[in-house]
This record gives C-alpha cells, sequence and structure tokens, in this order.
C-alpha cells in the first residue's frame, strides 16, 4: 500500500512539474503566502510570487487557468491542495481577466484570505506606491512602501532646506480609517494626513485606474501637494 502511495504522489508530481503559478501575495500575510508556496513546490509547481493589484472584475478568490496546461489532472491536483488548506476557490476562470493574459503551461492564483470580498478590503498593498505631485508649487515625489516606511523627493534641485522640512521627508505612514491616511515623521514630531481618492480615467488608448493623495492639512516647511499614481486597466 506504501508502495502505491508513493507510486501516486510521484505521478501527481510529474504531471504538474512545469505547470507555472502566479501567486498574487497583496492581500496574503508573509506566513499565508509562504506556506501555500510550500504546500504547491511540493507537488511540483513553479511558483512565481507578485504584489500586484487584481485584475478589474475579480473581487474573490480566483483561479485564471490556460487551456494549453500540461497534465491532464494539474488543475484538480492544485485545487484539491488548495481546499485541503482551506482555501475555497470562488471563481475559476479561462484564460484572462482584465489585462492579466496566462499563456502556455500557466495559471494565476489570486487568494483572498477568510473568504473575504475584495470590494470589502483596502490593504496597504494597495495604497504602497509611488506617487508624483500636482497641482505643487515644487515638483516631489511622494513613496509609500510596503514595510510602513514613506520617503519625500523633490525632483528639482533646492537651495538649502529648514530643519523642519528635513525632518518630514521620511518617516512611517498608516491607514488610520479609510480614505484617510497619516505620515508621522522619523523624530514622532509631525503627524500630517491625506484623504485617498480613487477614480477611473477615459483616453483615446484606454482606462487608467487612478489613485489620488489630498492633503487634509499643511505640512510645515513642505510644499502643499496633491500626489497621484495611475496604472493601465
Amino acid at each position: 500500500m506504501k508502495a502505491i502511495s508513493v507510486l501516486l504522489i510521484c505521478m501527481l508530481i510529474s504531471a504538474c512539474s512545469s505547470t507555472k503559478v502566479h501567486l498574487y501575495t497583496r492581500y496574503l500575510s508573509v506566513q499565508e503566502a509562504e506556506k501555500v508556496t510550500e504546500d504547491l513546490e511540493e507537488l511540483g509547481f513553479e511558483i512565481v510570487s507578485n504584489s500586484l493589484a487584481f485584475p478589474d472584475g475579480i473581487e474573490q478568490s480566483t483561479l485564471l487557468y490556460s487551456p494549453f496546461v500540461e497534465g491532464e489532472n494539474s488543475i484538480e491536483v492544485l485545487l484539491n491542495s488548495l481546499e485541503a488548506s482551506g482555501w475555497t476557490i470562488s471563481s475559476i476562470q479561462p484564460l484572462f481577466a482584465g489585462n492579466h493574459y496566462y499563456t502556455k503551461n500557466s495559471v494565476g492564483l489570486l487568494l483572498l484570505p477568510d473568504g473575504g470580498m475584495l470590494s470589502d478590503k483596502v490593504t496597504s498593498q494597495d495604497i504602497a506606491n509611488e506617487y508624483e505631485s500636482k497641482k505643487c508649487r515644487q515638483s516631489m515625489k511622494l513613496k509609500l512602501n510596503s514595510d510602513g516606511s514613506y520617503q519625500f523627493n523633490y525632483l528639482t534641485k533646492k537651495n538649502g532646506e529648514a530643519k523642519g522640512e528635513t525632518e518630514q521627508l521620511t518617516g512611517t505612514w498608516q491607514i488610520t480609517s479609510y480614505p484617510y491616511i497619516e505620515l508621522t515623521s522619523q523624530n514622532k514630531l509631525w503627524r500630517f494626513y491625506y484623504q485617498v481618492e480613487k477614480s477611473i480615467v477615459a483616453d483615446v488608448v484606454g482606462k487608467t485606474d487612478i489613485t489620488e493623495l489630498k492633503p487634509l492639512d499643511d505640512h510645515y516647511t513642505l510644499p502643499k501637494c496633491n500626489f497621484i499614481y495611475g496604472v493601465r486597466i
């Protein structure tokens, strides 16, 4: 019996050994992402992780697959492994979703913990991006990092900086109560707030998903700027 079990496992691994799984980790904890990766790699899948936003229209845990996936039972093996680990895949879709397109021997695995709906979730990963200034007397960038740190950077050369200004250029940020985020300077002396606004802008090329940060207060010596980030959808 043991020999048969080993043979079956080897057959399953052989069936899906070359299938590439694009794992979306944006809404997963580090531990959740590591566990899914470990489980699927043990079955012979090749895991490629990313923190990309979900394609437009995807709001639940979803499997996107190519019709060229090798091995008749590769998808079934993957789904069974996820189910055994407590993951429920609410939707299974072929080929593509939004501008995410899967060909050859690959699948896209988009997971939301606790059976959540994407429309109900806003995490730091949704806001963590590099933003460019808008309606600002001086060109700047604001980088909100996924580790909770931030950096302001001037795009044009400045002649000296006031002490308070320097102190505000780096620090930490957090979502206080969406759509509001709080930035705290490295020395903890300065706190300022932005409101997050989302919109879709259309042009001759297509549509762009825009995230705009609007300041709710003055930043002592820093210019009072709006910051924007956009991605084609």
